[in-house]
């Protein structure tokens, strides 16, 4: 059963925290506790609630993952809509616009995935993690080569993707940045090379049928410019298979 709305941001943000502050200021009360003890328990209550915040955030961001791994954009988008919606204040916002983006291109929306990426405030060049570099970089891409803006696509890539190695296994980071190159590349015509970056992933077993999808949407895109339409509808028909409340085909 779901909880409601308001139910879970009042008990997870806000009734959570002050339950166990309280709990801390009953145990140093009742316990008649001096100045060290009061201050130790005042560090560990810190801590505790600090912990309580952190882990409440990671659970935001894999919520997000495997939402977009599964290809649910409209669950994607409310998760992020949800979560900017209920802070009093617009801190570190870059991460959910990001994922409003990757939501927004899995439902065929590139137009307002660029807006979302415009409101991230990312820019190639700024300082931050590689992880969230790509996968801003991922959603741009998408979204530039659906709206015919090949020039800014190849710009972006070669900007950040083509900038970190590419390891096998590091993290995804490997597929992620095949999956731009390819869609850059057929953007570019050369869609063999495409879907030569592609195909090594297609059974790919760290990948959920969301991600999949967008591959096999990919090789049926490269199929289609190659002239063969019988491998481009089974390409089609595989993504539509594994994701299909998902919008990855003209």
């Amino acid at each position: 059963m779901k909880l409601p709305r308001w139910l879970r941001y009042w008990g997870d943000a806000v009734i959570v925290p002050i339950a166990l502050m309280l709990l801390f200021l009953t145990f140093v009360w009742s316990t008649n506790a001096g100045g060290v003890a009061q201050v130790v328990a005042a560090l560990f209550m810190f801590a505790v609630v600090g912990l309580w915040l952190g882990f409440r955030r990671l659970r935001v961001h894999a919520s997000a993952s495997r939402l977009a791994a599964i290809g649910d954009p409209a669950g994607l988008l409310a998760l992020a809509d949800e979560e900017l919606g209920r802070r009093l204040r617009s801190t570190s916002p870059a991460g959910l616009q990001v994922y409003r983006a990757i939501a927004h291109n899995l439902a065929g929306r590139p137009a307002e995935a660029r807006l979302a990426l415009d409101a991230s405030g990312i820019r190639p060049g700024d300082r931050g993690t590689a992880s969230w570099h790509l996968l801003w970089a991922s959603a741009e891409i998408d979204a530039r080569t659906r709206l015919g803006e090949v020039a800014a696509a190849r710009a972006t890539f070669d900007r950040v993707v083509a900038r970190y190695p590419r390891t096998v296994g590091a993290g995804g980071l490997d597929v992620i940045a095949a999956e731009c190159e390819a869609r850059v590349r057929l953007a570019e015509g050369d869609a063999a090379g495409a879907r030569t970056l592609v195909a090594p992933y297609l059974k790919d077993i760290r990948l959920g049928p969301g991600a999949r999808a967008q591959l096999f949407a990919i090789v049926a895109g490269c199929e289609r410019a190659l002239g063969d339409d019988a491998a481009a509808a089974t390409a089609a028909a595989k993504a539509r298979e594994l994701a299909p409340q998902c919008v990855l085909l003209p």
